[in-house]
């Protein structure tokens, strides 16, 4: 038996809502933490927080702290957006995309929302190459795709 019972939990959890087998719902998840702990200002709003500017330094940190709590629990959609991406848009090497408009774009064509903070832990997991540029992230992804998408 795990002396984790939580993190079992989740990954059964995680298995129940996307019918995925143990192994495969435990790597997601993993994958996930992995990107998160890379990345320790990324959150469902994005990079850092929204206005940090008119906020105090534990306005800041809570907020953090809510949205990469709120990121932490959509694997699954954090998941199904990287496998849209894989399968749709081409990796390039130069970052020049900025994760706002191929999020718009990814939602055009599927018709699913997805928060900003979602879509670039999804191309961060699914390795595109970046460059930061708060709250947004650039990406190298292939500008043919993305008209092509349009």
């Amino acid at each position: 038996m795990t002396r984790d019972r939580r993190r079992k939990a989740e990954i059964h959890a995680h298995q129940a809502t996307t019918g995925a087998a143990y192994l495969v719902a435990r790597r997601q998840i993993a994958a996930l933490a992995e990107v998160m702990q890379q990345h320790p200002r990324l959150n469902s709003f994005g990079i850092g927080v929204f206005n940090p500017l008119r906020k105090t330094a534990e306005q800041r940190r809570a907020e953090l702290a809510i949205g990469r709590e709120e990121l932490a629990g959509g694997v699954v959609m954090v998941m199904e957006t990287a496998a849209w991406l894989h399968e749709n848009i081409t990796p390039i090497k130069t970052p020049t995309v900025s994760s706002y408009t191929v999020k718009h774009v990814m939602q055009r064509a599927t018709g699913r929302y997805v928060t900003n903070g979602v879509f670039i832990a999804a191309a961060l997991v699914a390795g595109y190459t970046f460059k930061y540029e708060q709250p947004n992230v650039l990406f190298g992804m292939s500008a043919r795709d993305l008209k092509r998408m349009n």
